[in-house]
């Protein structure tokens, strides 16, 4: 639903102007949440800076990805980015020294694999929004890589809480330049698509807290599911049966990558 109340805004919106207004949105949704339990005291954070750090990556993968939607349909966007956790293994070695087995690598490359199967360079006319999302997918695995030292330190919904803000505050420069003034249905998806991404982090969240990552992996796969009905549904279209093939590769060797993480893990407790 996120997606679907972004894309729609973007076709008539400037899309910097939209992720602003989907940030901003998404403060009025959690602001309240945040003091009624918790006052000021309890938007305090033990590393800001980090959160900024984290914002950088956070704010420039999502201004590519929601200029992508404007390109591509929401099968498509979603697929293509099943490939985050193969970025956040990659990254995980690179910045965070990571030891990464033989076993993890060959999972790794068969989701390349997988997205060569979607892009299929020189053999379809290529697509803009196929280069925003292959640029968006890795900032937001760094932005994710952050997230995974910031969680140690502040809880969940003030990690959520950071983010929604230094995005905002990240994008307002750009929504201002390109502000447009939004009519009442224009708004209303603004807010569905602030009410939506917020609540989908917390969700995600504590499913991450309820199950094991390797157990939530595969169903994930249920969004390109739910992307394919919206882009039926609200605008005619779908994607080829290749976007549905690439994806269940990139499922498949992500949830073989979280579940030898989770080995992993387990083996250090």
């Amino acid at each position: 639903m996120l997606n679907t109340s972004v894309k729609e805004l973007a076709g008539e919106m400037p899309p910097l102007l939209v992720s602003w207004g989907r940030w901003l949105a998404g403060v009025v949704v959690i602001a309240p949440i945040m003091l009624w339990h918790g006052g000021i005291a309890g938007l305090v954070t033990r590393d800001f800076k980090l959160h900024c750090f984290r914002g950088l990556f956070h704010t420039s993968g999502y201004a590519l990805w929601y200029e992508a939607v404007v390109w591509l349909p929401l099968a498509t966007i979603a697929a293509l980015g099943f490939t985050g956790p193969i970025f956040v293994t990659i990254g995980a070695v690179l910045f965070l020294h990571e030891k990464v087995r033989a076993r993890r690598w060959i999972a790794v490359a068969i989701g390349f694999l997988g997205m060569l199967v979607i892009v299929r360079p020189g053999l379809v006319e290529a697509n803009p929004g196929v280069w925003l999302m292959l640029g968006a997918v890795p900032l937001i695995a760094g932005s994710n890589l952050v997230a995974k030292a910031v969680s140690g330190r502040d809880r969940p919904a003030l990690v959520v809480f950071w983010q929604t803000m230094i995005a905002t505050v990240c994008f307002a420069p750009f929504g201002l330049w390109f502000w447009q003034t939004p009519t009442l249905t224009q708004l209303l998806l603004f807010l569905a698509a602030g009410f939506f991404g917020t609540m989908g982090y917390f969700f995600i969240t504590w499913a991450y807290r309820l199950l094991d990552i390797s157990a939530l992996q595969p169903i994930t796969f249920l969004g390109i599911v739910w992307a394919a009905l919206m882009d039926v549904t609200v605008w005619g279209k779908t994607s080829d049966i290749w976007t549905f093939v690439g994806a269940a590769i990139i499922v498949a060797a992500t949830s073989y990558i979280a579940h030898r993480e989770a080995v992993a893990g387990g083996k250090k407790k």
